[in-house]
């Protein structure tokens, strides 16, 4: 079954760039011009949209893009202008270890988010999309729960955010990524991590 993805302007779950593209740089900013800390129910929750994959059917990960500064993170994931960085997966991969495993049999694993080049309200969903099964995205310091996602409100273009991102177990993932001016889908696949791999 082929991944369908119903996006807001040109974005798609696979961006199909190559390992070697050129780096991603930080876009010039851009502002919906809230009030950080805002309430959150000015904005509601656009509807979410995942690209699904079959049981058997490859998981259609996307491809890391080279990140131009690296003292943030050397890769990233999806066209932003949020970003998971593509350092805490290999290879698309996010490894799961017995030491990442929950009292409820879910997997906690960091990921850290780069916004780059924007303001406003963002919406970080997940879901598996090739079996039953659960995710979620936590911002460590910032915003709240919300329409099953992770809600907060940017105040800088530039923001560095902690997060962890937490799976049912081993499958084919996808985050949804929301904001005023755009809707984007990163898919990722988690599994267990090889016993000499890196965490």
């Amino acid at each position: 079954m082929s991944a369908v993805v119903l996006l807001a302007s040109s974005v798609a779950a696979c961006d199909g760039a190559s390992p070697d593209a050129a780096p991603v740089s930080p876009p010039a900013a851009t502002s919906a011009s809230p009030v950080p800390g805002a309430p959150s129910a000015g904005w509601p929750a656009p509807p979410l949209r995942l690209p699904s994959a079959g049981p058997g059917d490859a998981c259609p990960v996307t491809e890391p893009r080279p990140w131009s500064d690296t003292d943030q993170a050397s890769r990233v994931l999806g066209p932003g202008p949020l970003y998971p960085v593509a350092d805490y997966f290999v290879d698309g991969v996010l490894q799961l270890r017995d030491e990442d495993r929950e009292q409820d049999g879910t997997y906690t694993k960091k990921v850290r988010w780069i916004g780059s080049g924007y303001t406003g309200p963002v919406l970080v969903r997940a879901a598996r999309i090739d079996a039953p099964g659960s995710a979620t995205v936590t911002f460590s310091y910032t915003g709240e729960p919300r329409d099953d996602g992770h809600y907060a409100v940017l105040g800088d273009p530039e923001s560095d955010l902690p997060a962890t991102t937490t799976v049912s177990g081993p499958g084919c993932y996808a985050y949804q990524v929301d904001g005023v001016s755009f809707s984007v889908a990163v898919v990722f696949r988690a599994a267990p991590a090889a016993l000499d791999g890196p965490s």
